[in-house]
């Protein structure tokens, strides 16, 4: 399966949900970050259509792959697809991140519309509502979103896909591992706390159980997520 996940907004977990949410999902899947595919050009906010046809090629020798298109490139990412006839057609599935943000959820059904524009029918297009706060109803928080969706139908959502706000990708970000990899990190972290005799380490060692604990909580609401979208696709 080649997923490009995709917003007009930043800010809005795309790079967290190719990272955390998907790529543990779809062994193979390499990611592409399309803000990295050009930093050799005038401009890193700029696509080239030599990147673009380089990234296009690419996928056709894939059977999965996970494009993370940043923000600022979307508009022009877009608009090659356009030039590029039928080339929407080598993802099968579009994800649309969808945070609370009014602001956010304008963004997301503009971006939603520019996709059914190029063609993309609506089962290949899927809002994964992103930075949830634990209580709140989804239904409500995202009106707008459902009552385009009603009115439209341009798009698949789920409000069981929800993907709810966590400290640990912040606890995370910086240290190079996939929530996968804390969560399979096989250390005996009571043994190791009780046989180390430097305070510090006790106490990066207490850390990263607290961590690892926050962690398998947050995976299992992914793991519930992942299924949710591929039922919905399956249904689409």
């Amino acid at each position: 399966m080649k997923i490009a996940v995709l917003n007009f907004s930043g800010n809005v977990g795309k790079s967290t949900i190719a990272r955390h949410l998907l790529s543990p999902r779809m062994p193979g899947a390499g990611i592409v970050a399309v803000e990295t595919i050009n930093a050799d050009s005038a401009s890193d906010n700029t696509i080239r259509g030599a990147d673009f046809g380089k990234l296009q090629r690419d996928l056709q020798l894939e059977d999965d792959a996970i494009v993370d298109v940043g923000a600022s490139n979307v508009e022009q990412f877009l608009a090659l697809m356009r030039q590029y006839h039928e080339s929407h057609e080598d993802f099968d599935l579009y994800l649309v991140p969808a945070v609370p943000a009014l602001k956010q959820q304008r963004d997301t059904t503009e971006c939603i519309v520019e996709l059914a524009n190029l063609g993309v029918p609506a089962h290949k297009i899927f809002v994964v509502f992103n930075l949830v706060e634990p209580g709140l109803d989804v239904q409500t928080t995202f009106e707008p979103i459902f009552n385009f969706v009603d009115a439209m139908h341009l798009c698949m959502t789920d409000p069981q896909a929800v993907i709810y706000k966590n400290d640990v990708f912040a606890l995370i970000r910086n240290s190079g591992d996939s929530l996968s990899d804390v969560v399979n990190d096989p250390t005996d972290f009571k043994a190791a706390i009780k046989n180390a005799s430097d305070p510090a380490e006790k106490l990066a060692l207490a850390e990263r159980l607290s961590v690892r604990r926050l962690a398998v909580g947050v995976n299992q609401n992914l793991d519930a997520v992942f299924e949710r979208v591929m039922l919905s696709c399956q249904a689409g």
